[in-house]
């Protein structure tokens, strides 16, 4: 067979092999084209949102592997997708949660969106919220400009809310959304704790009582005073006898007439004073500058105004002030020396009767500062058992002494011995009386004792202070000496004054009735100068009166000393009562009192307080002698 003729079916067959590969070519071309749409339509839809489609990812050719990791890379940004939203939604649900009111705004301060906090903070919507600016919700000129200029700062506004206004808090934080700038403002209501802070800073600086400046305040006035170097005076008053309201009306009644005398005080004071309650009835008044000048008009003003009864409920109420006065040009001082200045001033008034005015002078801070040093040295001297009784004898009818007043007596190693009479005052006032009293009554037993072994039938009178009866158990304390020291009880005799019972209570009737059980014997004190003397005789278990020396001094001349004597007399003897005059000084009033059958007579007439050593030696001299007992 010719070449040709063999070479033309291979090139038949090569041009069909060409043609079909050609076209096989253009088929796998059509097939890749479809599968690459179909790749780019999958992309298309999972950009559309659809987070379920994939691509076909059959084959192992290059578009299978492309389409395995097109397949991947979609569920990673599914995934990326997915997480981002759960944190969206976390963040919305914080946001719609967060108790911090929360909204965003533009650079012009149109509200974008607004929490369901910051819409309760401001009684409206999120909705109703977003269609305004924060300017409509900020009250004041530039709020929003100042939250601009202060990023991140915490700035106080007074907000709308409604009709009304509110305290709050509020910073702003710039932020981009989408490149665009906004701010995020975070709220938050303290109108609350506003409230607080003023009601804390009220309490601070004024008396809750009366509604007027508290000590707090005062002093800091008086310290800005002092540094301007103004003129300044004080008026200290101190309401008399105010305790007797409390104690009988009850405490309501006692804040009522406070108030009352806070309102009085307002009235008569002139503006730009200060009017200040330091405590219990302690008030102040503050005059600076031009005012200093009135302080002495202001006080007689308040004197005079005070005659007039204060109406409190169903009672008309009557009490008078004490009022101390110091004033200060611009001296080197400090406020709390102003106060103490005043008080001593008001101490004064008191001291001279109450009910009048006394001005501070330097004499006042001298005898204050020898007040201190003697309290000082009495309490050491308790301590010390600086102590002695002295004895002063009683005369009976027969010119006898069987019984001893005991006084208190001081050997002060700087003052020598001191009589009561100048220490006593300070014991009442400190409360050391208390304990010296106790020491006095034991000091007592030991000397009957004494005496008992002796052989010397003798008495003690022991004197009670008021304040004595306002510790806790005062006739247990005294029984319990009793018990320890075992003396003559019928020997012992109290004293107690009328001013104990102006005010007595059960406790001191108690009191009274478990020392008269024990045996001793009850006198009252100082008889006629108290107030209702023939009550106690009718209420009270005393066995005797003791008349007082004031009454004693006008016999036998004065007529109304003869009167309220005799009449004193007859009245204990028809009640079967002893009775002991005191101050007897001359012959003329002993011989009315025996005249009138007075058992016993007290004074220097008789005998001045002497040591029971002292009395010993007397009564010796005296029965050697066979004389009555008279001590010199």
């Amino acid at each position: 067979m010719h070449l040709s003729q063999l070479l033309g079916p291979f090139a038949l067959l090569a041009t069909l092999l060409l043609a079909l590969g050609s076209l096989f070519g253009m088929l796998r071309r059509r097939q890749a084209k479809r599968r690459l749409a179909a790749l780019s339509a999958v992309a298309d839809a999972f950009a559309a949102g659809n987070s379920l489609t994939r691509a076909d990812a059959s084959g192992n050719d290059a578009i299978g592997r492309l389409a395995q990791r097109f397949n991947h890379m979609i569920a990673q940004l599914e995934g990326e997708r997915r997480a981002l939203r759960d944190s969206e939604q976390l963040l919305r649900s914080l946001i719609e949660a967060a108790p911090v009111g929360m909204l965003v705004l533009d650079q012009q301060g149109n509200i974008d969106s607004a929490n369901p906090a910051a819409a309760q903070i401001f009684g409206s919507s999120p909705e109703q919220l977003r269609s305004h600016r924060a300017d409509d919700l900020l009250l004041g000129q530039d709020a929003w400009s100042r939250l601009l200029e202060q990023p991140n700062r915490s700035l106080e506004f007074a907000a709308r809310r409604g009709s009304g206004s509110f305290a709050l808090e509020a910073s702003c934080t710039p932020f981009l959304r989408a490149g665009q700038p906004l701010q995020l403002l975070l709220v938050r209501d303290i109108d609350d704790r506003k409230l607080a802070e003023n009601r804390l800073h009220y309490l601070a600086h004024y008396d809750p009582l009366t509604g007027i400046a508290n000590r707090t305040q005062l002093l800091a006035r008086l310290e800005l005073g002092l540094q301007c170097g103004a003129a300044q005076a004080l008026l200290f008053i101190d309401l008399d006898h105010f305790k007797r309201i409390n104690d009988t009306l009850g405490h309501d009644i006692g804040d009522l007439l406070l108030r009352g005398v806070a309102d009085r005080l307002r009235k008569h004071a002139p503006p730009g004073a200060l009017l200040a309650r330091l405590g219990g009835d302690e008030f102040i008044v503050l005059l600076s500058g031009g005012l200093v000048e009135q302080a002495d008009s202001l006080a007689e003003q308040l004197l005079q105004s005070f005659r007039q009864p204060f109406h409190v409920r169903q009672y008309e109420l009557f009490t008078s002030p004490s009022i101390g006065i110091t004033c200060q040009q611009g001296g080197h001082t400090s406020a709390t020396q102003l106060l103490k200045e005043a008080d001593l001033a008001l101490y004064h008034a008191k001291g001279r009767g109450r009910n009048r005015l006394a001005h501070f002078d330097h004499q006042l801070a001298d005898d204050a500062e020898q007040r201190r040093r003697l309290e000082e040295e009495l309490r050491a001297a308790l301590v010390r058992h600086e102590f002695e009784l002295y004895y002063q004898p009683q005369i009976d009818g027969d010119g006898q002494a069987h019984t001893f007043e005991a006084l208190l007596r001081w050997h002060s190693p700087s003052r020598g011995l001191v009589s009561s009479a100048q220490f006593m005052p300070v014991l009442e006032e400190t409360g050391l009386i208390i304990e010296a009293t106790r020491w006095v009554f034991r000091q007592a037993c030991r000397q009957l004792r004494h005496w008992q072994d002796e052989g010397r039938d003798w008495s003690i009178a022991v004197n009670l202070s008021p304040l004595d009866f306002r510790q806790g158990d005062l006739a247990g304390a005294l029984l319990a000496i009793l018990a320890e020291e075992q003396p003559p009880v019928q020997r012992l005799e109290l004293e107690i004054t009328e001013s104990t019972l102006l005010d007595a209570d059960q406790q001191i009737i108690d009191s009274l009735l478990a020392l008269k059980r024990a045996g001793l014997t009850l006198f009252l004190d100082d008889f006629g100068t108290g107030y209702a003397s023939l009550t106690y005789l009718q209420h009270f278990p005393f066995d005797g009166v003791k008349i007082d020396r004031q009454f004693v001094a006008g016999l036998p001349d004065s007529r109304e000393s003869v009167a309220l004597v005799r009449g004193i007399l007859v009245i204990a003897e028809q009640l079967g009562m002893q009775v002991v005059a005191e101050g007897v000084e001359n012959q003329r009033q002993a011989d009315f009192l025996r005249a009138h059958h007075c058992q016993r007579l007290q004074g220097y007439l008789f005998g001045r307080p002497q040591s029971a050593f002292a009395c010993n030696q007397a009564s010796e001299m005296a029965d050697a002698e066979a004389l009555p007992l008279a001590l010199t």
